[in-house]
């Protein structure tokens, strides 16, 4: 009786997020079209890139590990934009921003939520003016202080001439945020265990 009721339940919520996924599909094909064609304007073959080995190259480098070494409020603040080029692109599993102050407005508002988020560089990647970052995320956020996150990700980064950001896409895997709501979580775990 209660299996049934809980598989009822699970029913419910996947046809309400599956309409939920249908709304939203103009949405995300309108962020697809703004995805390539940011890659495409901002293709280091066009618009140059950075020497490989350069001064410049290194300063651009440090000064991404710096930012992201602790995501806070006050980082953002005081050396957002001395990191993202003004036109630059921004997008992660949650949101597509595109110039410094809509990125600065998402990182500020990202940064309300966490208690303490660091991120640790452990490799960079180079091919032809685009930047690969693995980095391993240690965040713990003021609703479950408790409970830490560590997840492993990665940025592709593109730096104009100028060594600042002008593309940056993340990937990881975002449901480890949604596994700690209640029923959303269950929800997530009972997919993931039938996978």
């Amino acid at each position: 009786m209660l299996r049934d009721a809980f598989v009822s339940l699970c029913m419910c919520i996947c046809v309400v997020l599956l309409f939920g996924c249908a709304s939203n599909r103009n949405q995300e094909e309108y962020e697809m079209k703004t995805y390539f064609r940011m890659l495409d304007e901002t293709n280091p073959h066009q618009v140059g890139f950075i020497e490989p080995g350069s001064q410049r190259e290194k300063e651009a480098l440090d000064r991404f590990i710096s930012f992201y070494a602790v995501f806070s409020g006050d980082v953002i603040k005081s050396r957002v934009r001395s990191v993202y080029a003004q036109n630059a692109y921004f997008r992660d599993g949650y949101k597509e921003v595109l110039g410094i102050d809509n990125i600065e407005a998402y990182f500020l508002k990202s940064a309300q939520t966490i208690h303490e988020c660091t991120f640790d560089i452990e490799d960079v990647a180079v091919h032809e003016g685009n930047y690969y970052l693995r980095w391993i995320m240690n965040l713990t956020t003021k609703r479950w202080k408790d409970d830490p996150i560590r997840a492993v990700g990665m940025s592709h980064v593109r730096f104009d001439a100028n060594g600042m950001i002008i593309f940056h896409q993340d990937y990881w895997d975002t449901s480890v945020i949604y596994e700690k709501v209640p029923l959303m979580g269950s929800v997530i775990r009972l997919i993931k265990q039938q996978f």
